[in-house]
């Protein structure tokens, strides 16, 4: 779970340019984020808090309060759950 803040990047700049947002300036505060929070985790060994700074930049205000929908982790599962069903029923292992 510690990774999920950076993959759902791509997913909090796409909801802030729905909003109205300027890309390029939102991709370079994610980037910048992200290499701040990156820094902490691998030098200091802290934790990840790559979604505190996001919140706390007004350049994502129009997504501040979605935050925690946007990185639902059921979101980046994909069809995890629809392809283990169908193995299990095919291989009869229930």
């Amino acid at each position: 779970m510690a990774e999920l803040p950076f993959m759902a990047t791509e997913n909090i700049l796409m909801e802030c340019v729905k909003q109205g947002g300027g890309r390029q300036e939102l991709h370079e505060a994610i980037r910048s984020h992200s290499m701040a929070a990156g820094k902490i985790v691998k030098i200091k060994g802290e934790e990840n808090d790559l979604l505190e700074r996001i919140a706390k930049d007004p350049m994502f205000a129009a997504v501040k309060d979605s935050l925690g929908d946007i990185t639902d982790p059921t979101k980046f599962i994909g069809r995890a759950v629809e392809q283990v069903e169908e193995f299990l029923s095919e291989e009869d292992v229930r």
